[in-house]
């Protein structure tokens, strides 16, 4: 498998289904304990949503949950589907610092 990195997308094998998740976590955490949030090609039409979400594109599944945090287990990670470039890392962040009042 791929070493697993902030702000790589993939597909997840969770328990009922394989949904898209986004790495948040920092480097170091990944091998043994990837933070990670939900990507869902459905819009956010809620405004207050909307400040929680970022669009990633198509390419990658389309928004990224801020909302939606958990951690995963490395064995469940299925297939890379591509990294998010830095300037929407930098939108991922500002929106768990949003979620969390950090």
């Amino acid at each position: 498998m791929t070493e697993l990195a902030r702000g790589q997308v993939w597909d997840y094998k969770g328990m009922s289904h394989t949904r898209r998740v986004l790495i948040v976590s920092t480097d170091a955490l990944n091998d043994a304990y990837p933070v990670v949030v939900e990507v869902t090609s459905i819009q956010p039409g809620n405004p207050a949503l909307k400040l929680l979400s970022v669009n990633l594109g198509d390419d990658l599944g389309g928004y990224a949950r801020a909302r939606s945090i958990s951690t995963a287990d490395t064995p469940r990670f299925q297939a890379l589907i591509g990294t998010a470039p830095a300037h929407l890392m930098d939108q991922i962040d500002a929106a768990l610092r949003a979620t969390l009042a950090l």
